[in-house]
């Protein structure tokens, strides 16, 4: 600084500083501003909340729905969450279903076509898949089921699916022909 007057860069810097505390005013993410760092603690606290609201909604919706919902992780596909209603249609509990994967529970004969939606998926070709299978439940009992998921992949590419499986509505699909391919939903460009 000359004479005690910023130059234009110091001044660029400032206003580049100031752009998102003003924005924060703006839109009412926090009530006043003491400084850098605490404008800083009083975002970061407002996304903490939101955060913690918006994961206990889900997993009430997840533990409450009255469909089998579960979650897995790529590439092995194994579940990382599973909700009790899932567990009930495969009598399994939820630590022992921790240990399985989503192909594991599929009917041998219906590996290879649930193995194709999948690799749609991995491959980005979708987002989304349905399809019509048999799993495999503890007893060795096959069940119809119907499997509706949703990919998720995180900045660093890695893939997630989250799927809701509903027996009943597997049903009706069992009486369809098993080469019946799954449906996708093609990711938007």
């Amino acid at each position: 600084m000359k004479n005690g007057k910023p130059t234009y860069q110091e001044l660029a810097e400032r206003l580049a500083a100031s752009e998102a505390i003003v924005e924060a005013l703006k839109h009412h993410e926090v009530d006043a501003v003491v400084g850098e760092k605490k404008i800083a603690f009083l975002l970061l606290r407002e996304v903490t909340e939101t955060l913690q609201d918006s994961e206990a909604g889900f997993r009430a919706m997840f533990e409450l729905s009255g469909v089998g919902m579960f979650q897995a992780d790529s590439p092995s596909f194994r579940f990382t969450r599973v909700n009790r209603k899932f567990c009930e249609m495969m009598g399994y509990t939820s630590e022992e279903l921790l240990t399985k994967t989503y192909i594991g529970l599929t009917y041998p004969q219906d590996h290879k076509r649930d193995m194709n939606g999948l690799t749609h998926v991995l491959r980005g070709n979708a987002d989304s898949w349905s399809i019509a299978k048999r799993c495999v439940s503890k007893g060795g009992k096959v069940i119809s089921v119907q499997v509706n998921a949703a990919v998720l992949r995180d900045e660093s590419g890695r893939v997630r699916i989250m799927g809701m499986i509903n027996e009943a509505a597997g049903r009706k699909f069992a009486r369809a022909k098993s080469s019946k391919k799954p449906r996708l939903k093609r990711r938007k460009p």
